[in-house]
């Protein structure tokens, strides 16, 4: 079950490597960094295989039944549809990456870009595999702002206009997230996953 958990921290080692260091090794630590990333689409692959087999997978750094207003509710909860998620994100995540390494070839902002494209892997990664819906809705805030940034990498006018839309659909979409969490809180008693 360990790989489960490395699915999603793999990208963000490869966000890190991205990060460390100097400008004069960026591509070499550019290009390193897509091997986290691939290895990530392999562990999600056994992680196919293995929550198939076993059921599924919870892992949780909180004890479900406190309050919800005590704790901070982090956790996994891998079953076949979100390891199934995982390998397409991570797959597609590993040939972005790829694809964006050489694309972005001695660009001002390649290391920023990069290193966001690891960390959004990483958030997604976590949105599909969250433990409740407390977490997925942070999860999804999260992933919305990195997206906004994303969608900016150059300040053109057209590229800020649209980030700006796409930021604002999404805040409009928040509202309904919210109502629907409410509802499922009233009537289950519970925003973990494996109880609702």
């Amino acid at each position: 079950m360990f790989l489960c958990v490395l699915v999603p921290l793999l990208p963000l080692i490869a966000a890190l490597i991205v990060m460390s260091g100097d400008e004069s090794t960026l591509h070499r630590r550019a290009k390193l960094a897509a091997w986290p990333i691939g290895l990530a689409f392999g562990c999600a692959l056994a992680t196919i295989y293995m929550v198939t087999m076993d059921g599924p997978f919870v892992f949780r750094l909180y004890d479900s039944t406190e309050p919800i207003g005590f704790i901070i509710p982090l956790g996994l909860y891998i079953d076949r549809l979100s390891a199934v998620m995982m390998t397409l994100i991570s797959g597609i995540g590993t040939i972005i990456y790829t694809y964006s390494v050489e694309y972005m070839y001695q660009d001002a902002h390649q290391r920023r870009y990069l290193a966001l494209i690891g960390i959004t892997v990483f958030v997604l990664l976590c949105l599909v595999s969250s433990a409740n819906l407390l977490m997925l809705f942070v999860l999804w805030q999260v992933l919305s702002y990195l997206l906004y940034i994303l969608v900016h990498n150059h300040a053109h006018r057209e590229t800020l206009e649209s980030a700006f839309r796409t930021f604002t659909l999404l805040r409009v979409g928040d509202v309904a997230f919210m109502g629907g969490i409410a509802l499922a809180y009233s009537l289950y008693g519970t925003l973990e996953f494996p109880d609702l």
